[in-house]
Parts: structure tokens; C-alpha cells; sequence
């Protein structure tokens, strides 16, 4: 199981702030003879960290939990990279009045770094395997440490040692405990190339980047574990459960598991493909889109000489000069396309002294409607 799981003991406690500070994690070999390689772990280190400031707005550097469990314990006010000594230290806060009671007793001895390995290869110095370590969450644990080891505590200003409690455990007992954490730690710390690493993603016995491999009731005991201490993410224990019911294992797995998780996982299979539908949707519908704008812009290219043409056509006909203006006089209809010859003057009075009166006097009506004059007034 790519697991990792550090532990440092507390270096002081702060009474009257409710303050714990200790070494997380430094480049030295632990129980289990290998070395945590600080320069390439650094990074993950800080992602970490600055994931959290973000999600509480500065308030928290990380969470900090009790002994790997749900429980929040408390957060993390500082996080402090020393370079040159090649180690990471922590002040975390104890918010919680049960987990803080242990503090000051003494229950508590240290702080576990839980997350995953990065990758390891050998060190070529010292023969051990080195680390690159990826963190998930941090704790207090009561793992035992050195009989005489002692962490200082504050109160009033004053600096004070104490010793960490004993367990209440026969030493017999606790010896076997201490073994037998050990031979867990040392199982969870088998070896994993990224070869390795890298088949097992492709065969769908781990993640795709590796993690949580899942090959026996063991691996998914394992599994449940670390991703408790992880948080619980919904793609892992999709995976799990996927793994455990492939190999029949599905009585490890916890009975919330088996029905709540699955419904969830199902649910976001479905999702995933409604989602799925719509983007392949949307992106024909822009296929069709582009299409069509691109038949509209070949029509506007054919169609802009014609369009050029007529603008040059309707500037010259604006150009020409309009046709003079002509006088017109009404004529009548008789007098319109006569054949006759034209009457004289002197001709017309005599014929008109020649009319009776009246007919004389219809006559000169006529003729004046027929040519109306200017008027004189």
C-alpha cells in the first residue's frame, strides 16, 4: 500500500494559548529505514498548505485530526520550511476541549503525517530508500516514543519539561504493540516502482495515478484506512468498492459503504454522462454554426463585386444634369391637333360683329376661358 505515515515527537506545548508546536517531518531515516527526501517533497508540502489558507481564508494552514480519525481536533496557525536543516515545523492550534485534555496529560506524544508516496528509489549514500512524500492530512497520535523523551510546556511565561505518559498497558504487551505497529508500518511501506505503479493503473487494480493498488481483502483493509485519513474522497472510495466487490471482498468494506457510496458513485456515473451528452450536443450544434457562417461569408464575397458595380453605376447617373424645364399651356380640345387654318384677328371681329348678342356674348366666354390672361391685380 503506497501509504505514508510519519511520526515526530512534540517539541512544546503553549498552556495559555492552546498552541502545540513540533517537527511534521525532516530529512532523517525513520523506523522503517527510509529517508524523507525534503527538496522534492517540499512543493506537495506547500500546495498542501496553501490549499487550506485558501479554503478558510488564511485562518488555517492545514487541518490538524486525532489519531487519523474524522475528529477535528484543531488547525494549523504556522508552517515553517527550514532549508538548511531540511525539515518542516508545525504550530497547531487545539481547539477541541477532549483532544487538548490528552495534550496536557501527556497522552499525546507526537504528530503522524498521513498521505501517499510520490515516488522512492535508493540512496545511493546511505543504502536506504528515499521518498517523495504528498500529505493529506496531519495529526496527534499517541505512538509510543523514546522512554526519556520529554517536550517543554509554557504557562504564565514559564518553561517547564515534562515526560509523555506511559500506556497503562504490561510492558510485555506494549512491546508486542510496538512490533506490531511496526510490521504494519513496514507492510505499508512496500515496495512500489512507478512501473509498477503505472501497470497497476492501466489493469484498474489502482487509481489512475497509481495510488490505493487493491489486490487482496488485506490491500482493501489497507485502503479504508488511508482514506479515512484522507478525508473520504468520493473517487477512492468508488475504487474501493469497485476493487473489493472485483475480488471478493465486499464484507470489508463498512455497511454504509455498500449502499450510500454506490448510490453517489452511480449518480455521478450519470451525471458524467448527461454532461458528456450535452458538450457533444453543444459542440454540433457549433459545427453547424461555423458552417453556415462560413456558406454566408462565401455568398458576401460573390455578391460584393455586383454590389461595387451598381454603387458606380448609381454615382454616375447622380452625376448627369437634370433636363430643362419647359413651358406648358393647356389647350382645348377642339383647338388641340386642328386641322383648320389659322384665323386672323381682324377676321375673328368681324365674325364675331357679324353673331347675334347672344350667341356673340357665349362666344367671347369661351374664348376668354379657353385663354385665360395674367391677372392685373
Amino acid at each position: 500500500m503506497s501509504a505514508l505515515d510519519l511520526f515526530l515527537p512534540l517539541a512544546k506545548v503553549d498552556l495559555d494559548r492552546r498552541l502545540v508546536t513540533g517537527v511534521a517531518t525532516a530529512e532523517t531515516p525513520d523506523r522503517s529505514g527510509e529517508i524523507f527526501d525534503y527538496a522534492s517533497s517540499k512543493p506537495y508540502f506547500e500546495k498542501w498548505s496553501a490549499e487550506a489558507a485558501a479554503a478558510s481564508g488564511g485562518k488555517s494552514f492545514g487541518a490538524v485530526r486525532a489519531m487519523h480519525t474524522p475528529i477535528a481536533a484543531g488547525k494549523l496557525t504556522d508552517i515553517a520550511f527550514d532549508d538548511n536543516a531540511k525539515r518542516i515545523t508545525v504550530v497547531a492550534k487545539i481547539v477541541d476541549d477532549d483532544e487538548w485534555r490528552k495534550v496536557q496529560e501527556g497522552v499525546y506524544t507526537g504528530f503522524s503525517q498521513g498521505g501517499r508516496y510520490v515516488k522512492r528509489w535508493a540512496d545511493g549514500d546511505s543504502g536506504l530508500t528515499r521518498y517523495t512524500a504528498d500529505p493529506h492530512e496531519i495529526s496527534l497520535v499517541d505512538l509510543p516514543c523514546v522512554p526519556d523523551a520529554t517536550f517543554d510546556v509554557v504557562k504564565d511565561g514559564m518553561v517547564e519539561k515534562r515526560s509523555f505518559a506511559s500506556r497503562p498497558e504490561a510492558n510485555d504487551s506494549a512491546d508486542a504493540d510496538v512490533d506490531g505497529d511496526d510490521e504494519d508500518c513496514d507492510a505499508d511501506k512496500g515496495e512500489f516502482s512507478a512501473a509498477q505503479c503505472e501497470t497497476d493503473a492501466e489493469e484498474g487494480v489502482a487509481m489512475p495515478d497509481g495510488s490505493y493498488p487493491i489486490r487482496s481483502a488485506k490491500d482493501v483493509a489497507n485502503a479504508l484506512r488511508d482514506c479515512c485519513r484522507s478525508g473520504e474522497r468520493a473517487d477512492v472510495k468508488a475504487h474501493i468498492i469497485a476493487r473489493a466487490k472485483a475480488i471478493g471482498a465486499d464484507s470489508a468494506l463498512p455497511d454504509d459503504w455498500t449502499t450510500e457510496t454506490a448510490d453517489k458513485a452511480a449518480g455521478a456515473a450519470q451525471a458524467s454522462d448527461a454532461l458528456v451528452k450535452a458538450l457533444t450536443y453543444a459542440a454540433l450544434k457549433l459545427d453547424r454554426a461555423t458552417a453556415e457562417n462560413a456558406r454566408l461569408r462565401k455568398a458576401f464575397d460573390e455578391l460584393s463585386p455586383s454590389l461595387a458595380d451598381m454603387k458606380k453605376r448609381i454615382a454616375a447617373l447622380e452625376a448627369q444634369p437634370l433636363p430643362a424645364k419647359a413651358a406648358l399651356r393647356a389647350v382645348t380640345k377642339t383647338a388641340d391637333g386642328a386641322d383648320g387654318p389659322l384665323v386672323s384677328a381682324d377676321d375673328a371681329v368681324r365674325h364675331l360683329a357679324s353673331l347675334p348678342a347672344h350667341e356673340r356674348a357665349l362666344a367671347l366666354t369661351k374664348l376668354s376661358l379657353a385663354n385665360p390672361g395674367p391677372p392685373r391685380f
